[in-house]
């Protein structure tokens, strides 16, 4: 059997175990012979979407998850409020969606038909992380420690 290409996309700022729960969820979907294609959003939609920029600029983080060896290859988000443009360009055969992501499956579905692609979308269930499974969460412990012990000597 040809393994399926696997298109998963995010923020991935501070990369963590809730992001390789996600990937590796993403990689069971291509299979071992298939290919997990994932995009990396860029500084501004992390901006505009979170409203605060993120701790590692786009290029570093797409550099990070790319270096995982569950993933096939790392691409940056487009520049655009469309986001089809990108998956028409990748043709994966499924998009793996998050627990968190939210999309309009249906819709998306529709607009794929529409463009006569027969792309899949799965939603990824919820998996235990083992700690620290959000970035928000990391930052927020992060500005509590420093709140309550001070800046340190550097």
């Amino acid at each position: 059997m040809v393994g399926n290409r696997v298109l998963a996309a995010g923020k991935f700022d501070i990369l963590h175990l809730g992001h390789l729960a996600y990937l590796q969820q993403a990689r069971e979907l291509a299979g071992s012979d298939g290919e997990l294609v994932v995009i990396v959003a860029l500084d501004k939609t992390i901006e505009n979407e979170r409203g605060a920029p993120p701790v590692f600029p786009a290029e570093q983080r797409r550099r990070i998850v790319e270096s995982l060896k569950i993933v096939d290859r790392a691409v940056l988000g487009y520049d655009t409020t469309d986001h089809t443009s990108i998956v028409v360009d990748i043709q994966p055969d499924i998009i793996a969606l998050g627990y968190d992501q939210w999309t309009d499956i249906e819709a998306l579905g529709k607009r794929f038909s529409e463009l006569g692609m027969s792309t899949k979308i799965v939603r990824l269930e919820k998996r235990d992380a083992d700690g620290l499974f959000s970035s928000t969460l990391i930052r927020k412990r992060i500005i509590d420690y420093y709140r309550e012990n001070g800046t340190p000597r550097i």
